[in-house]
């Protein structure tokens, strides 16, 4: 891995929060906002935990930063959905550094809890990076939900807000074409990913990336090529030292989900290697 500092220089890559529109700022909005969230979300959670949860949203609304790592966590404490990780040694503890896994369902939070988990692991084990903007894992996530014209819309604003609170990167919702398999995999639009994004990485910060886009049979370890392949060679063209840690969520048939992180591996191996599909059936597909 190459050598860092773990205090963040002048050249690092600073992340403006965008404020929400005022009328979302305006205390009823945001109660209201908030009340919807915990009623989409807050199913299984404890008292405090839902309660957590309103403060949290309320605090978005407002354009106040969150933390995805050491707040959000504390949400699904006694949940009756369980995240359960290991290998969380195997993140490394400084260094640019991507968090690579599959897209499935399980956990609290409506699915959700098991990519916040992801970030707060990642947050705990980059122990060797004291600037709290570099060390904690930035999640790429999309603007929004697939599907009817009012859905994407009406959670466009949502996902918006929640990934300026939560200092994430947010791409556009993907649309899928057919791989050379036939297979509907490939996304096939410009999602709009800001080059701040990669800087953020080779300036020594971790980003959680979910390249298939959308949930997928926990089985079903195919990712988009063009798209997967081609964000990789990107970073690998800034700085072939980056880190790649594989990542795979595991549910079972009540629903909990269980997270394996395993051996990082350097950017170089798996662009020799041929891509992301590489990377995935070599070492995304072995973890249990």
């Amino acid at each position: 891995m190459k050598e860092a500092l773990s205090i963040a220089g002048p050249d690092v890559a600073k992340v403006e929060q965008k404020r929400p529109p005022i009328f979302i700022r305006n205390a009823l909005v945001a109660h209201v906002i908030a009340f919807v969230a915990d009623r989409i979300l807050g199913d299984g959670l404890t008292s405090d935990g839902r309660d957590l949860l309103y403060k949290l949203v309320v605090r978005a609304c407002r354009g106040e930063r969150v933390s995805i790592s050491r707040e959000v966590p504390l949400v699904y404490q006694g949940a009756t959905l369980k995240i359960e990780a290991d290998g969380q040694n195997n993140i490394p503890s400084f260094g640019p550094t991507m968090l690579i896994g599959n897209h499935t369902r399980g956990g609290p939070l409506l699915n959700n809890g098991q990519f916040i988990e992801m970030a707060s692991q990642g947050y705990h084990a980059r122990r060797g990076v004291q600037e709290e903007e570099i060390r904690e894992p930035f999640v790429i996530m999309q603007k929004g939900l697939g599907g009817w014209v009012v859905k994407r819309y009406a959670t466009e604003f949502f996902y918006k807000m929640a990934a300026s609170a939560l200092n994430c990167e947010i791409v556009t919702i993907p649309r899928f074409g057919k791989n050379k398999d036939n297979k509907e995999v490939e996304i096939v639009n410009h999602q709009g990913l800001r080059p701040i994004a990669t800087q953020r990485i080779i300036d020594g910060g971790a980003a959680l990336w979910l390249p298939q886009g959308t949930h997928r049979e926990p089985d079903d370890l195919r990712f988009p090529e063009n798209k997967g392949t081609g964000f990789l060679r990107k970073i690998y063209d800034e700085d072939r030292y980056v880190q790649l840690v594989p990542v795979r969520s595991i549910p079972d048939s009540n629903r909990n989900v269980k997270i394996v992180f395993g051996p990082a591996v350097g950017i170089s191996e798996v662009i020799k290697g041929g891509g992301i599909n590489y990377f995935a059936q070599n070492h995304i597909a072995s973890l249990r």
